[in-house]
């Protein structure tokens, strides 16, 4: 985690301003990042897990959970066709779980630029889902 949160701020140096304690924003840039490493080993584990479940369920809900299964694949299709900036952010926020501000800190931009990458991945998505919902 620390070399990860150092080799950011490595390609990060020449508009890289720190305006607090240096050493209290390294802290919080490793738990940042500690954070973010955790709530994705979650998620992932969730992921394989139901996926596993689906495979041995008897009767109708097999329907359900493929169903489930592949909105969910569609879903995360859908979110590597976003932007790259716009999918980090997405992504950093929906499934890692960080607030606006801590995505802002991490990555040096305005929460109000998050907000609207947020917005513009939520259109996107939007626009993706409408076609095929009636698929799935």
């Amino acid at each position: 985690m620390v070399q990860d949160v150092f080799t950011k701020l490595w390609d990060k140096r020449d508009n890289l301003s720190i305006e607090s304690n240096e050493k209290s924003y390294l802290f919080q840039a490793v738990k940042n990042r500690s954070l973010e490493m955790l709530r994705k080993q979650k998620i992932d584990q969730k992921v394989s897990t139901a996926d596993y479940q689906a495979l041995y369920v008897d009767g109708s809900e097999i329907d359900e959970q493929a169903r489930k299964f592949m909105l969910k694949e569609f879903l995360y299709k859908s979110i590597r066709q976003l932007p790259p900036k716009c999918q980090e952010i997405f992504v950093m926020n929906k499934v890692n779980g960080l607030t606006y501000n801590e995505i802002a800190i991490d990555l040096d931009i305005s929460v109000k630029t998050v907000e609207n990458q947020i917005g513009k991945a939520y259109r996107k998505l939007r626009e993706l889902m409408e076609g095929r919902m009636s698929e799935i």
